[in-house]
């Protein structure tokens, strides 16, 4: 039902608030009943109608089929008032409609509540005015419901309550929607708890994913206990309520990677109001895709090898999961390609095709009629008659490369069939109808069989053989199939066999998708089209370490080719306490791989217990004991971890004896309450009160990249108590100290943020998804056959080089800038110019560790080294210091062309002590804070005038052409008014609460090598001009002496920060003054303009 919310009493005393909550019982009350009634009365209707149904009726079978579905609504709908008795609404927004010039007040409950067809006293939270409340502050904001313009609203008041068993505990106003006190709250309840308030918690960066449109692709990393799964289920029930035109239940498939992870789901869609989305296996759609050649009785799934192999494991043999390392990548699926396009190309003749009449003549011969030939073996050229030329058929299959070989062979066919019946209706030779069958009979077959005769299974064993003589060695699997069998099995039906296009899924949502090598991508992509993606999951929960997604680049390249299709990043953690998360934290630590940023929710917790016990029946004893203590907690999902299948069903019999309900079988095993005992590969995409990681040795987990993902997806399981028992030598992964080997830049996955565009988008200013130091590769090219074919080695075509990659992770197409070069965008931003979406996007990255390790004073500032760079503080004035870091060991000798003042101050002093490292000159304090790093700039009767923020205040990365992007993180408080100055004729602004671009066109840069003599000053491309200039009506500005575009940031979406694209190192100078105008003048000196 679609009613358009009324207009009701914005009073907001809590004895109002009491008042409306009753009013709305009764209204559910009403409901109930009304609902009740008639769902009985619908019943007894098709029982009635089942009695005396007959096969041939129609109109009763009609009447039926429609009574059927009536009753279905009106239990769900008596379902959502049932649930709605407890708590009907979580939130209300009030606002004032510009466009109506009149106030609105809106309560938002799971369901909405209808008092009948023209009144809602409670809307959806799916509805579209409903996204208000999770995405705005107060103020000034807008709405916009799919297909519509956006309607303009003044946001009023914004009211998050606490409702149980229908009474008014609490409520908050907050601009910030569950604010982290109720948000805090709901977590450190139980499981089951936790899932009644999810829609009332929805964070603005989930909802923005939640509510993008299915009609585009979208890709989302997110770290654990982020909601991944929680807002795929959400995004459903958002496009189905939203979209129902468009979407029905069946057009979803639901793809996870394992059956518990989708027992879940099931039970959780019924609690969103969604009935009847289709969720299988990845191995269980390509089954699906394969129809009628897949016979169960004969042909078996079977598992890849789950998780990463041992150290001790790496020989390449079978049970190292070498062969799917092999399968599950890129260019296997290319090398599949390509046996296909030589089938075809042996399958189908492209030369022309012509028909001698003088072989088809009717007459008498040996005293027989019939058609007979009368050429004698003589061919004459000029008797031919041609039916279809050669170019034709090589230009048909060119231009439908996703056609099936069997089909292509219909075609042409029937094609030919036309061309020959053309050729009767001609005005040429005339034919006796006995010539015509028989020309039709001789040419009815000439492509080929209109069935493809060969199993796919015949030719996949073809296939397999090839591979294996060109150098393979891969398994030849007899009647048992893993995924990546099962993937080429379901592409080769569908390139070789298919005739008949069935419509699969319009949408399709992938949990845990990091699990799949780009061979199941690229094959779901070939055989499912017209259909969108949400794709979900962790890069840094990659268990299937040989094969499965380690970055997201060969994925965005594959699935989010449109400027609409995005990629999001959820980087909060809402699921472990602080305790448990920085205990997994570590433990991914010991990988050398990029790891996205996890920010917890500040929810503390107990600590992580770790007690080693003396043998295996005393392990078995404390496990038991551990899970009755937190059942007395009150804790009802419990999970004890273990590394592998056989090792949780011996422990799960041997719990048995001291706990009751325990299941023996992990693969019978369904989530709920109670507790679990499963190996850690089937944990994925699950969340449990407690956990208890059972044993993990050294042996079971030894330090390097898989392991570390594995120990992290065990840790992370945990949403309130974490616990490691064993009885052998513990894992270096817990108890080694943490590595020193940071992430080179060049290694780092390209920048995005919580939701940014999957191609630039142009606006004055753009860059190229991919640059130069971006990393290109995936797990998919690391690990690979030693051959595909004779033809590729005789080519001299690796298999990185077929997967389109270059050791330095460039595309070979483009040109390798020269070193250091700055990489120049096509059109310089003007000032004031809004950024792309996908630019502003801040960058994930690893730990960024600005802890002061050692400090020297020399003659040019005073250094400052950390694990991260290092920081050099150089007094230029009293009241003018130069702040310059380099994420290398070496800060550049170089000054910015526009920069005139090259001396630092002489008489200045510093003083160090436990906490910060102060530099003093006669007008300024500059403190250091030696644990984050982060600067404070004060007057020296310290007045604070401008900080760095405190948690992570400087950031660089890789950049195109060796150069580093750069980021500056101030914090400045909400009061504070601070302008970019203008050039010219053009004015300054006002930057807070916006994101422009400050530099300007006249704004000089480096020469384009950038490499120096020594001694040789840098030249600048053009004449000395403006540099990006802030100033704060505190007392103070900033000069960036950058060489490229600069932004500055200041929106809650996406932060507040200053950023330029393409530098050496970051090198900005801090003026201080009491008056604007001393500012000015101290700028002017700076840049040589006074």
């Amino acid at each position: 039902m679609s009613t358009k919310p009324t207009q009701t009493n914005a009073a907001t005393s809590r004895k109002a608030e009491e008042a409306y909550l009753q009013q709305t019982l009764a209204v559910v009350e009403d409901n109930l009943s009304h609902y009740g009634r008639e769902v009985a009365r619908m019943q007894e209707d098709i029982d009635e109608m089942l009695a005396h149904y007959h096969d041939n009726d129609v109109e009763v079978l009609t009447i039926l089929n429609n009574t059927v579905t009536l009753h279905d609504h009106m239990k769900r709908a008596l379902q959502r008032n049932e649930k709605a008795q407890n708590k009907p609404y979580f939130g209300r927004i009030i606002f004032h409609d510009e466009s109506l010039d009149k106030t609105e007040s809106l309560y938002i409950g799971k369901g909405g509540i209808a008092k009948d067809s023209t009144h809602q006293i409670v809307i959806d939270w799916r509805a579209p005015v409903a996204g208000v409340y999770y995405e705005n502050g107060l103020g000034k904001c807008s709405y916009q419901a799919p297909g519509e313009a956006k309607i303009a609203i003044d946001l009023q008041l914004k009211r998050t309550y606490e409702i149980e068993s229908g009474k008014l505990l609490d409520y908050f106003d907050s601009e910030v929607i569950a604010n982290d006190d109720l948000l805090t709250k709901y977590l450190a309840k139980n499981k089951q708890a936790v899932l009644s308030e999810i829609v009332a918690t929805i964070q603005k960066e989930q909802n923005e994913i939640i509510r993008k449109s299915p009609y585009h692709n979208i890709i989302v990393q997110g770290v654990a206990g982020s909601g991944k799964t929680t807002v795929a289920m959400h995004r459903i029930s958002y496009i189905l309520y939203n979209y129902e035109d468009r979407f029905r239940p069946d057009d979803f498939y639901i793809v996870g990677s394992n059956r518990i992870l989708l027992d879940y789901i099931t039970g959780v869609l019924p609690d969103l109001d969604v009935y009847g989305v289709r969720q299988m296996t990845m191995e269980e759609l390509f089954v699906r895709l394969l129809y009628e050649d897949w016979d169960k009785e004969k042909y078996t799934i079977r598992s890849v090898n789950r998780t990463v192999p041992s150290a001790a494991s790496s020989s390449g043999s079978a049970d190292s999961g070498a062969d799917e390392s092999i399968k599950g990548s890129a260019v296997w699926f290319q090398a599949l390609e390509d046996y296909c396009r030589r089938l075809e190309e042996r399958t189908i003749s492209c030369k022309s095709v012509y028909l001698n009449p003088k072989q088809f003549v009717e007459g008498l011969l040996d005293g027989k009629f019939g058609v007979f030939d009368t050429t004698g073996g003589q061919t004459n050229p000029c008797d031919l008659v041609c039916l279809l030329e050669g170019e034709a058929v090589e230009r048909y299959l060119r231009q439908n490369p996703t056609v099936s070989i069997q089909s292509k062979i219909n075609m042409l066919n029937d094609r030919l069939r036309n061309k020959i019946k053309e050729e009767f209706l001609g005005k040429g030779i005339k034919y006796t109808d006995p010539e015509k069958k028989a020309i039709l009979k001789a040419y009815r077959r000439h492509y080929g069989a209109n069935v493809w005769k060969k199993s796919i299974y015949e030719l996949y064993h073809d296939f397999l053989v090839k591979q294996n003589a060109d150098g393979a060695t891969i398994a030849i699997p007899d009647t048992a199939f893993d995924v990546y069998d099962l993937a080429a099995l379901a592409y080769l039906y569908k390139r070789v066999k298919e005739t008949e296009v069935i419509s699969e899924a319009h949408h399709i949502v992938i949990d845990e998708a990091q699990d799949f090598g780009m061979m199941a991508y690229h094959v779901l992509h070939a055989c499912i089209r017209g259909c969108t993606y949400t794709v979900m999951g962790d890069v840094s929960q990659n268990i299937h370490f040989g094969y499965g997604l380690n970055d997201w680049e060969a994925l965005r390249e594959l699935l989010l080719p449109a400027p609409a299709d995005t990629f999001g990043l959820l980087k909060k953690s809402y699921r472990n306490t602080v305790e448990i998360s920085d205990f997994a934290t570590r433990i991914l630590r010991h990988g050398r791989f990029f790891v996205y940023p996890v920010e917890p929710v500040l929810r503390h917790g107990s600590p992580v217990q770790t007690r080693q016990l003396p043998d295996r029946p005393a392990l078995i004893r404390s496990v038991a004991d551990t899970c009755r203590g937190w059942r007395e907690k009150g804790w009802d999902t419990i999970a004890v971890i273990c590394r592998s299948l056989s090792d949780a069903a011996k422990t799960a019999g041997e719990l048995s004896a001291w706990l009751e309900g325990i299941e023996s079988d992990p693969e019978k095993a369904v989530f709920g309450n109670g507790i679990m005992v499963l190996p850690v590969d089937y944990t994925k995409g699950l969340e449990f009160d407690a956990v208890l990681l059972l044993n993990p040795t050294r042996e079971d987990y030894p330090v390097e990249d898989g392991h570390a993902k594995l120990l992290y997806v065990a840790a992370t399981r945990a949403l309130h108590e974490l616990c490691i028992l064993h009885t052998g030598n513990l894992t270096g992964l817990i108890t080694d100290p943490v590595p020193e080997h940071p992430l080179p830049a060049d290694k780092a996955p390209a920048a995005n943020g919580p939701l940014s565009s999957a191609a630039p988008v142009r606006t004055a200013h753009t860059t190229s998804r991919k640059s130069a130091g971006t990393r290109t590769g995936t797990a998919d090219t690391t690990r690979a056959p030693h051959a595909l074919s004779a033809e590729q080695r005789k080519s001299g075509r690796s298999l990185q080089r077929h997967a389109a990659h270059t050791p330095d992770g460039q595309n070979p197409a483009l040109p390798k800038p020269e070193n250091n070069a700055p990489v120049m965008q096509d059109t310089f931003p003007e000032f004031g110019d809004m950024p792309a979406t996908e630019i502003l996007r801040p960058a994930g990255h690893g730990r960024i560790d600005l802890a002061v390790r050692w400090s020297a004073k020399q003659p040019d500032g005073l250094y400052l080294h950390s694990r991260y760079g290092v920081l050099r503080l150089s007094p230029v004035g009293s009241a003018i210091v130069r702040v310059t870091f380099a994420k290398s060991g070496q800060i550049e000798d170089r000054f910015h062309p526009a920069i005139a003042v090259r001396r630092t101050e002489r008489t200045w002093m510093y003083k160090e002590s436990a906490t910060t490292i102060d530099l003093m000159t006669d007008e300024l304090l500059v403190q250091t804070d030696k644990t984050s790093g982060a600067i404070r700039f004060m007057t020296r009767d310290k007045k604070l005038l401008f900080a760095e923020r405190n948690k992570e205040c400087r950031q660089l990365e890789g950049a195109a052409g060796g150069r580093m992007k750069i980021w500056l993180y101030p914090d400045w408080p909400k009061n504070e008014t601070v302008y970019a100055m203008g050039a010219g004729e053009t004015k300054g602004m006002n930057i807070r609460k916006t994101a422009r671009y400050i530099s300007h066109k006249d704004q000089p840069v480096f020469n384009a090598h950038n490499s120096m003599a020594p001694g040789q000053k840098p030249q600048a491309v053009t004449a000395p001009g403006t540099l990006p200039f802030l100033l704060s009506e505190k007392g103070y500005g900033i000069v960036l002496a950058a060489d490229s575009p600069v932004i500055c940031c200041d929106l809650p979406t996406y932060g507040t920060y200053l950023c330029a694209e393409q530098e050496v190192q970051m090198d900005y100078y801090f003026i201080a003054g009491k008056r604007p105008a001393t500012i000015l003048n101290a700028y002017a000196y700076l840049c040589g303009k006074l």
